[in-house]
């Protein structure tokens, strides 16, 4: 029975697959710019797989666990990157005014 895993891999997934395309994208050797492109194309090809490994997941409860986790600790590594700075700003605009 299939339950809410897909609903897991769904609503989890997307976040999942920015983040781990954005992780990817961070240490090209022309940086990010370069690969934000491949990096948004390719997210979208990877929330389709995380929806589909969803289902992969004995009950629903371990989809929703495994999926939290996995965003967690990504947007972890990426929060702490930041935090280091060690990862450029988002818009030039907001290295100009520093937030």
């Amino acid at each position: 029975m299939i339950g809410t895993k897909w609903l897991a891999g769904a609503l989890l997934g997307l976040p999942l697959a920015i983040a781990l395309c954005t992780l990817g994208i961070l240490w090209l050797p022309g940086g990010w710019e370069g690969g934000v492109i491949i990096g948004v194309t390719l997210s979208f090809v990877l929330w389709v797989a995380i929806i589909s490994l969803s289902l992969l997941f004995e009950t629903s409860l371990a989809a929703w666990l495994w999926l939290i986790g996995g965003n967690v600790i990504c947007y972890g590594i990426l929060w702490t990157v930041r935090a280091m700075n060690a990862m450029p700003p988002a818009s030039a605009l907001s290295a100009v005014t520093g937030s």
